[in-house]
Parts: structure tokens; C-alpha cells; sequence
């Protein structure tokens, strides 16, 4: 099975897609081919409506009106908000993120509270929602304060799903966490927080798979065992109350006060509307399923689309708006509804260069830069918009015209990591690098041991050691990002066999032998004959990894370390020691975890690892055994889709479902398909339509639908590149469709003589354990032929040669100096080996040498079961990025002064066989420090050591902007001039005053240019 990778924090290195990042969606209702929406505003700019007047009527000055909502990126989950007196100028309130964890794009759910006050929000990494179950139990709760952005982290460990948070009237708000599992159940956990002070009050537990929490005056309700529910008591004496039984499975539930409650149901093929008042439940008419949908709203709820069918006049306080389209959002009033709110960034791309849209954003990249498309209800004008939500902070309600606005008011969670079980008053979860009061005086730690004598207890440490077969930082195990051509072009060649583009010895100064893709991993073989389509290849590593086989540090061209899953087994958190148990050797482009750890009882030898590290294409040869492996698997089983043809693309639906929760083939025990991904599983919308069927705001909520559902999602619409180029090609549609002819009933996979499923009903396999696995066959398409289902669409022909790179960035520089003189001894982080991708070793590698020290190097058991070993936690945030000189640097993050734990020392020492003896004459050199294009941001303190000297002469620092200095280009900048004796050299550690854990700090090359006159370079201060 293929795993999940992570990501960056920044959004300067990490141009990547949060594409990638979707969860599943199976296309299960046909639409006619979308319309694309427009990709690009004429302008960009916050503000939906410049003429208000005309859009809003007159009266627009004084509307209360507000919207509030949130889509995700690599910069965090953005909580939104644009109020109708504005004009609806969208502001971000505040982006939500945990900078303790390395992972990417977010995505998220917010709500906003009776009062108007405050928003929940429920967050995560979007990658996580491709691990089955992560998200029952993997996501953060936090609550934000409206007016000025102030965000409090109430709970982790909680449920990421369209139902959750839960607002109601007042300002509780409902989270959950399950511990449902692929085989069971499990119990459901209701956390209760004030939004007013963002703590935690109350838990409650159930036994079953809750959904729908709802906070009200009179009680909180939800939806259990296909019954609305009303919770009553807290912890143990919690019971959930029936109040009626469902007809439906459940898409939404509100509010509309009175006790009154509304409900949306799917029944059959309609979306209805219900009310529950008095003990029974009533329903209100119906629309076409998908096309209509309930919104809470100020002073009750809101059906909004196809509501021809709908009678709300007996039932006050729920109001009804035609509207054609698919709503995201509804304003509080109900006056404005978007169409989409989503970042660019999830559509695979980053804004072009030069256009409007990449000079809006400090950095040129797509994260932060959010799109917006709505329409004022009252006159039916739309707009649309394309923000920066960095540029455009919340501000504080003007008290007069002169009040000054507040910038910038966005606040990102941080701090220590708060479990459940601390929200709720417990102590606090203690982080494995925490630096303890332990010296007498009450000093830090590290000054009391830091001289004493290092013990510890080895198979502890050697806990601590990742199992990967390829390590992280080795420059030999680099993997460069290709670009989306690239890719396309493997997957043409890989899934007809013709993957065999020989790589000569030493590919890339890897030191392999020579190899091809297809040489090692052969095309897998399908039970039956045939062939993998390769619009589901494609579909897969754009869900998987958004055609990454680098980190998402590396943009297209760039090298650095292959992405990975979750190198060390702690959750991508910095804070907390490795786990090699729970390590995840997941690699590159395609996941590919077989055979890639110590742990694997049968493990890949040194070249087939090392290309599946490196080597785009031999990734993907060996990903699609695993694809293969699926299918013949099912077929085993007896399991077919429609004919089970594999050149339909359509009859890999139940494949690409055990691709990733796996195929149960134990005969001991059920066999089959697990019920997470069923497309009936109350997890996901039931009203929902295909994946990115309608817009691309799919994208940022990615756990509404099975996996299976989101890789055919994107094999149907291709993630754009870089430049807003499609990716890839679509499949051959049937006819002029342009859509894939996949299930149209949500129940198919349910029978209660196969996996006690009752299709259509509101709970339809209550046990949720090994009896719900599916293990039929499946079919919805009789007669297959080119007139009623999908075949592969080549790009590159069988046997083309490999296509040329597209570079983000220019290579190198190699081997340049600072001012040409031929003396010159340049000290590179590589150590003059040659550059993995172009650049020759420089000769004068003997005369320096760079190392690296991860923490301050003490590893010691304290004796109370608890140990201090900061290079094992220090190593995990140290990256390489084919940036700089020679096409290489190493980097991690600036961080505060008494870090100790995360502190990462460059040093750049000169051969003590080429300088003096202490007792002579020190040697002089003008000192210059290379900095990258890109991947530097920080403020550093530089120290150069003269080395022992009879002078007495001590150390000097300079603090510079790396930012500053690089200026997006390579570049030299000069220190000074300072003389040196042996043991001399430059010294670059990234802990100082002020440092957050954001800003990137770049390890590059130091130049040493013999000089016999002093100067006082740009630190206006040497020897």
C-alpha cells in the first residue's frame, strides 16, 4: 500500500500543489462536462464588488451581513471573512497551522458561531487524509476570534469531517474524536468548548460512529445509528437519546431555534428537507440530489438551490433561495453565496511569472493567493476575485473614521503541543525537547551537563534510528524534481513496458550502476492480460504525491532529499524523538514503501533502492506492481468490475480502493474491501457530487471522499503545472461526455448478503467491522464499449525518448568565485564533491572542509527513564535543496536563542596544513559567504574564528539578512577581511534572539580570497 507524504512549512521553498492533497471522490452522480471556471481576475484585489451599490442595492452600508469561510494551502488552513458593508473586501482572519509539523498543504472545516463572534475550525495536513482513518482521530481543533484574529487551540487527536466542527445558537461548539478503525466501530467522543475562552468544558462518549454534533439552548443533538439523537449527561453517564428515526442518511443538520431543528436527507435519488418540531419529524419537499442544499444562518437556517419543491411555510424561521449552482458558502444572512473559495495553490499551479496575480504575492508562488467567485443574492451580480490573504489581515471595527486598521492581525497556532487530554484539564503532554531546570540555581540543563560525561543506554538510542533503507541528506540520494512532461512521459512509456531509458553508471553522481526503470522493475503482469490505463497512474501520483519525487522543498528542476512519508515515525512533529517502529519508508513519486525498510522481511538491494530514491521514473515502474498486485488480488477473489476489463478505466474503481486501505485475502477471515472507503460510509457527504466535478474547491476538502473517488476525480481533471498548463492528458471519453461513466448510487457496494450493508438507509452498516468488507462483484455498465466507457490517452508515444526537463530555477553556479583570483579556496557544504546534478568537483576541495552538528552533540540517559539526545531531534528539521553554489545546500529554521534542541552548526574550516602555527604571522583572507536564489530567508549571526594566535585576537560576528542579501539570486557577499592560524575558520548556527521556527536558514559555501590588505567589508568590522 502506498503512504502518505508530508511537507514543508514555508511557502518560499515549498512551491508545491496542494493537488495533491485531496481526498477521494468518486464521481457517483452525472453531470453534464463542467464549466471551467475563470483562472485569472482581470485584477487582484480583496474586494468582491467595486461598484456596491449596483450589486448590493442601496442600502448595502448598513447591512450586518458577514461571510466566513476557509480553504487551505501550504501557508495553512486560511479562515476567511468579508463583510456586505465593504462591498465584501475578504480579509483573513487567521491562518491555521502547527509549525511543529512538516507537512504542507492543510485543509480544514470551519463554522461560525450563534453570535457571529467567533469561528471553529477543525484542521489538518491534506495529506493525511489519504492514511485511512487519520481522519477520524488526526486533526486540530482551535477557535478564532472574529474581530482581530486572536486563535485558541483547544484539542488534538480530533475527528477531520464536512460535519465537524458543530455550531449552534450559542457560542458552545461541539469537536469530536473517533476510534473507529477499518474493523470496528469504536466509540465516538464529543469535546465541548466555549468559544468565548477556547477551553474545553465537557467530553462525552457514545458507542458507534456519531456524526452531525449540533450545540443548542435546549441540548446538544447528532445523528447515531440512523437516528437523531439528543446527548444527554457528561463522561460515563452520557446517553444518547433517540428523537426519531432518519428516512435518509443525513447531509445537514441546523438550527432554527424554538426547538426547532432542520435537516437535509438524501432519500433514493432527492435531496429532502425536514423539520423537527415537537417530537416529530416533518418533511418539507425535496430537489434533485446535490442541488440542494441547508445552511445555518442569523436567526435560523437557510435552504439554498433547487427549491421548486420545497415548502418552508410551516416551518418558521427557515428560509428558501433559488439559486443554480453549487454553493460553498452562505453568508449569515443569507445575501451572498460563493460558488468557490479556494487557493490556487490546490489546482496544482503557482500564479505565472509576471502576471498580476504572482506581483500581488511577496514570493510569486500561488500559496496565500486565494479565488473567490460569488453572487449578491438580491441582484444576481457575480464577481470574482483573486486575493492575497497575507496582504489582507482582519481588522478591528472601526470605532471612528480615523481608528487605524490592525495589521497584521493573523495569528498561527503555536506552542506546546496540547493532547485532548490537557484541553480538558489533565497535565500537560510533556515534548521530548524540552530543556529542563536542572543545575542547582534552577539554570537550564545544558549547562550542567554539557561538560559531564556522556552516557546512555544504546538499545534506547538505537530506538531512535530510522529503519529507511535510503537515508535523508545524503547528497548521493538526491532526487531531482521533474517536471509534469516528465512524468507524463513515464507513465505512457512505463504502462506499456517501453519504461527502458538507460541510466549510465554514475547517473547523477549517484554511483549506481548503470540501470533502466523497467530493467529493474518489469511491467507487472495483469491476471487475465492487459494493461494499467495510464490516466490511473496518473490519477494516482497526482493524489499521491502531486507528481513530487522530490520534497516538497524542491520545485520542478531542483534537487534535494526524495519525498517521504514520515522519515521518522513521531508524526512529521520536530518535537519529538524518532520511532523507528512507526518510521514509514514511503518514497518518492509513486510511495513506494515495499521492500524500502530494515524492517521488510524482504528488502530491495542498494541499486534498487537507490533508484527508487532518486529516479523518477523507476518509481513509477515500481508503484505500478503494487497497482497490479490490487487487481490480481480481486480477481483472486472472484471480484470484478463491470466486465473486468482493465482497459476500461472506469473497472479500476475497486482496485484503486485496496490501493490504499488495502485488499483483505487472509481465508481465515472476511475477505474483501474495507468499509472506510465505501462510497456509502456516513463519513462522507452523501449529497455529494463527483470530485472536482463542479470546481477545484474540491480540492481544499479532501476528506469528503473516498479515495477511489478523488484519483479517478483527478484522472478526469488534471492538475495544472506551474505555468496553468493541464498536466496531463484526459482520459478517451465516451462520446462527448468528457466525463468518466462511473456509479451513480452510493449504495452499489451495499448487500446485506454480502457485507451486511442495507443500501439507502441513513446508517447502512451499523457494525462497521469485517462483516461490512465488500467481496462481490460490481457492475454499471453492461455492453462495455467505447460508447459507454473510458480507455487511456497518450501524450508521448510508445517508445519516444525521455522529455526534456522544465526548470523552475537555472543550475548552479559552479565553481565561481568572488573576484576571480585563482588562490581562492572555496569551502563548499558538498565538500567538493561533484554536484548531483551538473557541477564538477572544485579542485581545491582539500583545503577546507564543512561539517554539520546536529543539537550540542550530548546524548544522556538522566536516569528517570527520560533522555537528552538534541541530534536526534535537531537532524529532523535539516533539508538539501539543489540550490546555491554548486547546486546544493543544506537548510533547517531559525529558532530562539536557548534551543538548544534544534540547534544546527555550520562550520567552514580552513586545512590547519595551509595556515600558520599560532607563534606566526596569522595569514590574511577576505572572507565571502554564497547564499541561494532561493530557500534562504533568515537572519543569521556569522562568526569567523581566527584560530589559537600569540595576537590574542578573538572572535568576530556579523548578522545579515539572507533574505536580504540573496534577493531571489545567487550570490556573494563579503564579510571582511580577518587573518587566520590553524584551527581558523567561519562558524553559522541558527538559533538567535526572536526566532519563530519559520524562516528558512541556508548552510551554502564560504569563499576564502588571499588578501594582503585589510577591509572592512560590508560587516564594516575584521583583523
Amino acid at each position: 500500500m502506498l503512504k502518505h507524504p508530508q511537507t514543508p512549512r514555508q511557502r518560499l521553498t515549498a512551491q508545491m500543489a496542494a493537488t495533491a492533497v485531496l481526498a477521494s471522490s468518486l464521481a457517483l452522480i452525472p453531470f453534464a462536462a463542467p464549466t471551467t471556471p475563470a483562472e485569472a481576475a482581470d485584477v487582484t484585489t480583496n474586494v468582491l464588488f467595486g461598484a456596491p451599490e449596483k450589486a448590493l442595492g442601496k442600502d448595502y452600508e448598513s447591512s450586518t451581513d458577514v461571510i466566513v469561510s476557509g480553504t487551505g494551502d501550504s501557508d495553512g488552513f486560511h479562515i476567511v471573512t468579508a463583510s456586505e458593508r465593504e462591498g465584501y473586501a475578504f480579509r483573513e482572519v487567521a491562518s491555521l497551522r502547527r509549525k511543529d509539523i512538516d507537512a504542507g498543504p492543510w485543509t480544514g472545516h470551519v463554522c461560525t458561531t450563534g453570535s457571529g463572534r467567533y469561528a471553529a475550525a477543525v484542521y489538518m495536513p491534506s495529506m493525511w487524509t489519504n492514511k485511512p482513518g487519520a481522519t477520524y482521530r488526526g486533526a486540530f481543533a482551535a477557535v478564532v476570534r472574529l474581530s482581530d484574529g486572536k486563535v485558541t487551540e483547544v484539542a488534538e487527536g480530533v475527528q477531520l469531517a464536512y460535519y465537524s466542527p458543530g455550531c449552534g445558537e450559542d457560542d458552545r461548539v461541539l469537536f469530536s474524536t473517533s476510534s473507529a478503525t477499518d474493523t470496528d466501530a469504536g466509540e465516538t467522543t464529543v469535546i465541548e468548548a466555549d468559544a468565548a475562552t477556547g477551553r474545553a468544558t465537557a467530553d462525552r462518549t457514545v458507542t458507534g460512529q456519531l456524526t452531525h454534533m449540533l450545540p443548542t439552548p435546549r441540548g446538544d443533538y447528532g445523528v447515531l445509528n440512523g437516528e437523531l439523537v439528543k446527548l444527554t449527561g457528561h463522561g460515563t453517564s452520557t446517553r444518547a437519546q433517540k428523537q426519531a428515526e432518519l428516512p435518509g442518511q443525513v447531509f445537514a443538520l441546523t438550527s432554527s431555534g424554538a426547538g426547532d431543528l432542520d435537516l437535509g436527507l438524501v432519500n433514493g435519488r432527492r435531496s429532502v428537507i425536514s423539520r423537527w418540531h415537537g417530537g416529530k419529524l416533518s418533511p418539507l419537499g425535496s430537489g434533485e440530489v446535490g442541488k440542494l442544499k441547508l445552511f445555518p444562518r442569523k436567526g435560523g437556517s437557510l435552504v439554498v438551490g433547487d427549491i421548486a419543491g420545497v415548502d418552508t411555510s410551516r416551518a418558521p424561521r427557515l428560509k428558501a433561495q433559488h439559486f443554480t449552482g453549487r454553493p460553498e458558502a452562505v453568508s449569515r444572512e443569507g445575501r451572498l453565496v460563493a460558488t468557490s473559495l479556494v487557493s490556487d495553490e490546490l489546482k496544482g499551479v503557482t500564479a505565472p511569472l509576471g502576471t498580476s496575480e504572482a506581483k500581488a504575492t511577496e514570493d510569486g508562488l500561488a500559496a496565500g493567493l486565494i479565488r473567490v467567485q460569488a453572487t449578491a443574492v438580491l441582484t444576481g451580480a457575480k464577481a470574482t476575485i483573486a486575493f492575497d490573504s497575507a496582504a489582507h489581515p482582519v481588522r478591528k471595527a472601526a470605532a471612528s473614521a480615523d481608528t487605524p486598521a490592525m495589521g497584521p492581525a493573523a495569528y498561527t497556532v503555536s506552542g506546546p503541543i496540547a493532547s485532548e487530554a490537557a484541553a480538558l484539564g489533565a497535565t500537560e503532554v510533556s515534548r521530548d525537547d524540552v530543556e529542563p531546570l536542572s543545575c542547582g540555581e534552577g539554570s537550564p540543563e545544558a549547562m550542567c551537563i554539557s561538560g559531564g560525561t556522556k552516557t546512555y543506554d544504546k538499545s534506547r538510542v538505537d530506538a531512535f534510528e530510522i529503519p529507511c533503507l535510503v537515508k535523508r541528506n545524503n547528497p548521493k540520494r538526491q532526487a531531482q524534481q521533474p517536471s509534469a512532461n516528465q512524468v507524463e512521459w513515464a507513465v505512457d512509456q512505463a504502462v506499456h513496458g517501453a519504461l527502458t531509458v538507460q541510466r549510465p553508471a554514475n547517473w547523477h553522481d549517484t554511483g549506481l550502476p548503470a540501470f533502466s526503470p523497467q530493467g529493474l522493475f518489469p511491467k507487472p503482469t495483469l491476471t487475465g492480460g492487459g494493461d494499467i490505463p495510464a490516466q490511473v497512474v496518473l490519477g494516482i501520483l497526482a493524489q499521491e504525491s502531486n507528481f513530487k519525487q522530490a520534497s516538497w522543498h524542491s520545485v520542478n528542476g531542483t534537487a534535494g532529499n526524495v519525498l517521504q512519508a514520515d522519515w521518522f515515525g513521531n508524526g512529521a512533529s520536530i518535537h519529538y524523538y524518532p520511532n523507528r517502529d512507526k518510521s514509514d519508508c514511503g518514497y518518492g513519486i509513486a510511495q513506494v514503501t515495499t521492500g524500502m525498510s530494515e524492517k521488510h522481511p524482504i528488502q530491495f538491494d542498494g541499486t534498487r533502492a537507490g533508484a527508487i530514491a532518486t529516479d523518477y521514473a523507476t518509481n513509477i515502474a515500481a508503484g505500478m506492481g503494487i497497482l497490479a498486485e490490487k487487481w490480481n488480488q480481486l480477481k483472486a477473489l472472484g471480484m470484478e468490475t463491470n466486465n473486468g476489463s482493465p482497459q476500461w478505466i472506469e473497472n479500476w474503481y475497486m482496485a484503486l480502493w485496496g490501493y490504499n486501505s488495502g485488499v483483505y485475502t487472509d481465508p481465515s477471515q472476511r475477505r474483501g474491501l474495507g468499509f472506510f472507503n465505501n462510497p456509502a460510509n456516513a463519513q462522507y457527504p452523501p449529497d455529494r457530487q463527483g470530485f472536482l466535478r463542479a470546481t477545484f474547491d474540491d480540492a481544499a476538502h479532501p476528506a469528503n471522499w473516498p479515495y477511489q473517488e478523488k484519483v479517478l476525480g483527478w484522472a478526469e481533471t488534471p492538475h495544472k503545472t506551474w505555468n496553468w498548463e493541464p498536466s496531463y492528458m484526459v482520459p478517451d471519453f465516451p462520446g462527448a461526455t468528457a466525463l468518466l461513466n462511473l456509479p451513480t448510487n452510493y449504495g452499489m457496494f451495499c448487500s446485506p448478503s454480502v457485507n451486511n450493508c442495507t443500501p439507502g438507509t441513513t446508517n447502512p452498516c451499523p457494525a462497521m467491522n469485517e462483516s461490512c468488507r465488500w467481496a462481490g462483484s460490481a457492475a454499471w455498465i453492461t455492453g462495455q464499449n467505447e460508447t459507454n466507457s473510458s480507455r487511456e490517452q497518450l501524450r508521448f508515444t510508445v517508445g519516444s525518448p525521455e522529455s526534456e526537463l522544465v526548470a523552475k530555477y537555472p543550475s548552479g553556479p559552479c565553481m565561481t568565485t568572488p573576484d576571480g583570483n585563482p588562490d581562492t579556496i572555496v569551502v563548499d557544504d558538498l565538500n567538493g564533491r561533484e554536484d548531483v546534478y551538473g557541477c564538477e568537483a572544485y579542485p581545491n576541495a582539500d583545503k577546507g572542509k564543512f561539517s554539520l552538528q546536529f543539537g550540542d552533540n550530548l546524548i544522556v540517559d538522566r536516569g528517570n527513564g527520560t533522555f537528552r539526545a538534541s541530534p536526534y531531534i535537531a537532524q529532523i528539521d535539516v533539508h538539501q535543496l539543489g540550490a546555491g553554489y554548486n547546486g546544493h545546500v543544506f537548510f533547517t529554521h531559525s529558532y530562539p536563542s536557548s534551543d538548544f534542541f534544534h540547534k544546527v552548526t555550520g562550520r567552514w574550516k580552513l586545512n590547519p596544513a595551509y595556515l600558520p602555527d599560532p607563534d606566526q604571522p596569522g595569514r590574511r583572507y577576505n572572507v565571502w559567504i554564497h547564499l541561494p536564489n532561493h530557500g534562504a530567508e533568515a537572519t543569521v549571526r556569522y562568526t569567523t574564528i581566527p584560530g589559537p594566535n600569540k595576537e590574542g585576537l578573538g572572535v568576530d560576528m556579523c548578522s545579515i539578512s539572507q533574505a536580504n542579501r540573496t534577493q531571489g539570486k545567487n550570490s556573494w557577499f563579503k564579510l571582511g577581511s580577518w587573518r587566520f592560524w590553524k584551527g581558523g575558520g567561519v562558524e553559522m548556527d541558527n538559533i538567535h534572539p526572536g526566532g519563530t521556527g519559520d524562516a528558512n536558514v541556508a548552510f551554502d559555501a564560504v569563499a576564502f580570497v588571499p588578501t594582503a590588505t585589510p577591509d572592512k567589508g560590508n560587516c564594516n568590522m575584521g583583523q
